[in-house]
Order: structure tokens, then sequence, then C-alpha cells
């Protein structure tokens, strides 16, 4: 939870552990943060449980940066099956805040 999505639940997910957003079912993504630690980072949001799934979505920023990207003002963005995080890059982590 944070004071801008207070109703929301954050997950840390970093390039070594590509997981699951929460469980199955259907996720609302509101933001993320990613950082690229000692490399150039990417995260793919993937319509799925497992790393099999469509990518939805793919953000990138560059080495000892981070960027962040808000949805909420469009409502969000809609993972109907599930929301499957694999950030990758060297020190890459992702913080991903959903409902």
């Amino acid at each position: 939870m944070s004071a801008q999505f207070p109703n929301c639940q954050v997950a840390i997910v970093p390039a070594t552990a590509a997981a699951i957003v929460g469980i199955a079912g259907q996720r609302i993504l509101r933001k993320v943060v990613i950082g690229g630690a000692t490399a150039n980072a990417t995260v793919q949001f993937k319509n799925a449980a497992t790393d099999t799934g469509d990518v939805l979505l793919t953000l990138s920023c560059l080495a000892n940066d981070s960027k962040e990207f808000s949805f909420d003002d469009v409502g969000g963005i809609v993972f109907s099956t599930a929301m499957y995080c694999k950030p990758a890059g060297t020190g890459a982590i992702a913080y991903v805040w959903y409902d």
C-alpha cells in the first residue's frame, strides 16, 4: 500500500525470480517502478500465471536509472487471466502496484 494507491497491493519482483503477481485471476496493473542496477532493464508483463502467456506490456529503463509508470489515470491495465512479471537485466527489479 502507499498513500497514492491506498487500496493496492505491492509486489517486488527481481530479475532473478520472475513470478506471478498475486494469485491467478484477474489483476489490474496500477503502477510500476523499474530499476536497472548495472545494466539496462526490461520488464515484460504477461496475461498468464506462468511465463507462457501473451505479452501485454513491456517497459524499459537505462542502467543506473529508475523509471516510474502510472496507469491509474486510465483505470489501470487489466490482465484477465493472471499477471506474470518478468524483469531482465543485471540487478533489475520491478515494484508493482496492483488490484
